[in-house]
C-alpha cells in the first residue's frame, strides 16, 4: 500500500485519503436500508402465498363439496335404492317410474352443475346401469363391478366414498382420450347380496381453471396432490421441477396445513405451502422458486444499490473536481509525459504557470525538441540502410534468373530451333521490361503476373511442355503493391526441384484471393515434393534473421527478406509440402486499396 501511495498521483492520494470515510458511511445506510427491506418483503411475500393457498383451497373444496352432495342426492333418492334393492321392480308401472325418476335426477344434477360434471354413471350388481353424458359419443360405457369392488375394498375404510385423481376415463370411453377427476360410492362387497357402484365424473378443464386463476409467481404452480396422482396449474419448468419424494412428504404430511423447504431436481431451493382439503384429505400445494419470491428484493437492492452509487458518484465527482482544481497543472505534465513516452512527439508543455511547475514545464519541452532531432536523425539512418539491403538482394536475384534464361535461349539455336528461340527473346524481352519498370522496386500484383507469366512461357518452351500452368488470381486483389521478381525465383524453384524430379507432365497453378486484411497468393507444384524435416528446415531458414554462411533456400529467403522489410514481419512467404505428391508456397502481401502508380 505504501509501495501504491508513493507512485499516485497527488489528486489520488488527496481521494484516498477522504474517499474511504464517505463511501462507508453511504455504504452502511445503503445496505441496513436494503436488509431491513427484505426481510419485511420476505415475509409479506411468505403470509401472501399461504394466504392465497388457503383461499384457493377453501374455494376447490367447496366446489368438490358440491358435486359430492349431488353424488349423495342421487344415492339418497328412494327410485336409486328400490333399483338397488330390485324390490318391487316388476313389468308394471313402478318400475318405469322409478327409472323415469332417477334419470330426472341425473338430469338435474348435469342441468344446474354443466360446467363441473362430465358424466354421471350407476351400476348394480342386478344387472341394472344408468348413466348421462351429453359432450360426446363414447364407444363403450361400463366398468366391470366385481374388479371395482375388489380393487377398492372397503375393509379398512371408514367410509365407502372415494376420490380419483386427474385420470383417463375409462368408464365412457370414446375415441379421443379424456381426463376427468372422479367420485364415486362403492356399495357393499363381492359377498354383499347387493352391491353397486355410483360415480360422477367431473371436467378436469373446470379444476384446471381453478388453479390456473390464482397467480402465484411466474414459475411456480399450484399442485392437488392425492393419494393415486398430482394435477397441476402448469407443469413446472425443467429448472424448478420436484422429484417424487418431495412430493410423498407432502401427501403424508399429517398437518392440515404447513410450509416445507426443499431442492428442486436441479438443486433450485423452494418455497411449498400446503393446506388440506376437509372433503377428501387432499393437498393443495403451492410450489414457489426462492427467486420469484425475492424478485422484488432484487428489484429493491437494485434501487438501493442505484440510489447509493448515485450520492458515491455525485460525491466523488465534487471530491474529484475539488482535487482536481489543485492538481491540474501537474496532472496536465504527467499526461504529457505518458504521451510521449508512447511515442507522442507532437506533446506540448506549455502552461501559463510562472512557478517552479512552470520551470519544470519549460525544461521537458527543451528535452522534447531535443528527442525530435534525434529521432528524425536515426529515422533517416535507418531507412538508407533498408534500402541499401533492399538494392543488395535484388541484385542477387536478377543475375541468377538473367544468367539460366540465356543460357536457355543458347540451347535452342544450338539445337536450331530458332523460331522457338526467337519466341522466347521476345517473351525474354517482355519480362525485362516489367522487371526494369523504370526502377521502381515495388510494382503491382497485375504487372508481377504478366512478368511470371513470361517466364513461364519462356520455360514452357525450353522443357518442350513437360509440364502445363494455369493462372487464378482474383481481380480485386490485382492493384495491390508487391515487391517485383517475388514469384519467379518461386515458380523457378518449382520448375528445377520439383517438376524436373517428376515422372511424367506436371502442372504449376498460381491463385490469388484476399483473406481478411491480407492477400494471399498460393504457387502450387505436384512435383516431387518434399518430407517433413525438409520443409521444417527450410520455413526454418526462410524465416531466420541472421543470414546462415550457407543457406538452405538463398533465392526463397531473399525474397520473403525483401517482403518482410517493405511491408513489416508479419508479411514474408511459407512452404509446405508432402513427400511426392505436392509442394505449396504461399505468399502473404497487405491487402490494401491504394494502387501502384508510376507504371513501367
Amino acid at each position: 500500500m505504501i509501495s501504491y501511495l508513493s507512485r499516485s498521483p497527488i489528486k489520488i492520494k488527496l481521494l484516498i485519503y477522504f474517499l474511504p470515510i464517505l463511501v462507508s458511511s453511504v455504504a452502511l445506510t445503503g445496505f441496513f436500508s436494503y436488509f431491513t427491506a427484505v426481510k419485511q418483503l420476505e415475509q409479506n411475500a411468505y403470509y401472501l402465498l399461504s394466504d392465497t393457498t388457503e383461499q384457493t383451497g377453501f374455494f376447490l373444496n367447496d366446489k368438490l363439496y358440491t358435486i359430492f352432495e349431488q353424488l349423495v342426492s342421487i344415492e339418497n333418492n328412494s327410485a336409486f335404492q328400490y333399483i338397488l334393492l330390485d324390490n318391487g321392480q316388476d313389468e308394471g308401472e313402478h318400475r318405469y317410474d322409478d327409472i323415469i325418476d332417477l334419470h330426472k335426477q341425473f338430469e338435474e344434477a348435469y342441468r344446474n352443475h354443466l360446467q363441473v360434471i362430465d358424466s354421471i354413471f350407476v351400476t348394480f350388481n342386478n344387472g341394472r346401469t344408468f348413466n348421462i353424458q351429453k359432450d360426446f359419443i363414447p364407444r363403450h360405457v361400463g366398468v366391470n363391478l366385481n374388479e371395482w369392488l375388489v380393487r377398492y375394498n372397503q375393509k379398512d375404510a371408514e367410509s365407502s366414498y372415494y376420490w380419483l385423481n386427474t385420470h383417463e376415463d375409462q368408464v365412457f370411453t370414446t375415441v379421443t382420450k379424456r381426463n376427468v377427476v372422479s367420485v364415486f360410492k362403492i356399495i357393499g362387497n363381492l359377498d354383499s347380496e347387493v352391491s353397486g357402484l355410483a360415480l360422477i365424473n367431473m371436467k378436469e378443464s373446470y379444476l384446471l381453471d381453478i388453479l390456473q386463476n390464482v397467480n402465484i409467481s411466474p414459475n411456480g404452480s399450484l399442485a392437488l396432490i392425492s393419494p393415486d396422482g398430482v394435477m397441476y396449474s402448469k407443469p413446472l419448468s425443467k429448472q424448478y421441477a420436484i422429484g417424487d419424494e418431495i412430493v410423498n412428504d407432502i401427501r403424508n404430511n399429517s398437518n392440515h396445513q404447513g410450509d416445507l423447504r426443499a431442492d428442486s431436481k436441479s438443486d433450485q431451493h423452494m418455497m411449498i405451502h400446503f393446506t388440506t382439503l376437509s372433503l377428501n384429505g387432499w393437498k393443495l400445494a403451492a410450489i414457489v422458486p426462492e427467486s420469484d419470491i425475492l424478485a422484488k428484493a432484487s428489484q429493491i437492492k437494485s434501487i438501493t444499490l442505484t440510489i447509493v452509487a448515485v450520492i458515491l458518484v455525485v460525491f466523488i465527482i465534487m471530491a474529484t473536481y475539488f482535487a482536481s482544481s489543485l492538481t491540474n497543472p501537474i496532472r496536465y505534465l504527467s499526461k504529457q509525459v505518458k504521451s510521449f513516452r508512447q511515442g507522442n512527439l507532437n506533446v506540448n508543455f506549455q502552461l501559463k504557470e510562472q512557478n517552479e511547475i512552470g520551470v519544470l514545464a519549460s525544461g521537458l519541452e527543451n528535452l522534447v525538441d531535443s528527442v525530435r532531432q534525434l529521432l528524425e536523425q536515426v529515422k533517416d539512418e535507418q531507412e538508407q540502410k533498408r534500402q541499401m539491403e533492399l538494392l543488395a538482394l535484388q541484385s542477387q536475384i536478377q543475375p541468377h534468373f538473367l544468367y539460366n534464361t540465356l543460357g536457355s535461349i543458347k540451347h535452342m539455336i544450338d539445337l536450331g530451333e530458332k523460331e522457338k528461340a526467337s519466341t522466347m527473346v521476345s517473351a525474354l524481352a517482355h519480362f525485362f521490361r516489367i522487371g526494369i519498370s523504370r526502377g521502381r522496386e515495388v510494382i503491382s500484383l497485375r504487372e508481377e503476373i504478366e512478368h511470371v507469366q513470361s517466364y513461364l512461357q519462356i520455360q514452357n518452351i525450353r522443357y518442350q511442355k513437360d509440364f502445363e500452368f494455369e493462372i487464378q488470381v482474383e481481380e480485386s486483389i490485382m492493384h495491390l503493391p508487391i515487391m517485383k521478381l517475388t514469384l519467379q525465383p518461386i515458380v523457378e524453384n518449382a520448375i528445377y526441384h520439383g517438376i524436373k524430379n517428376k515422372k511424367g507432365k506436371g502442372i504449376i497453378r498460381i491463385t490469388g484471393k484476399p483473406s481478411g486484411d491480407a492477400a494471399i497468393i498460393e504457387v502450387f507444384d505436384d512435383g516431387a515434393g518434399m518430407d517433413v524435416e525438409k520443409v521444417q528446415e527450410m520455413n526454418t531458414s526462410i524465416q531466420a534473421q541472421n543470414v546462415q554462411e550457407a543457406p538452405v533456400t538463398f533465392g526463397l529467403r531473399n525474397v520473403h527478406r525483401r517482403l518482410a522489410l517493405q511491408f513489416g514481419y508479419g508479411f514474408g512467404i511459407w512452404l509446405d509440402s508432402e513427400e511426392g505428391v505436392y509442394t505449396v508456397v504461399t505468399v502473404r502481401i497487405p491487402y490494401t486499396i491504394n494502387e501502384v502508380t508510376n507504371r513501367a
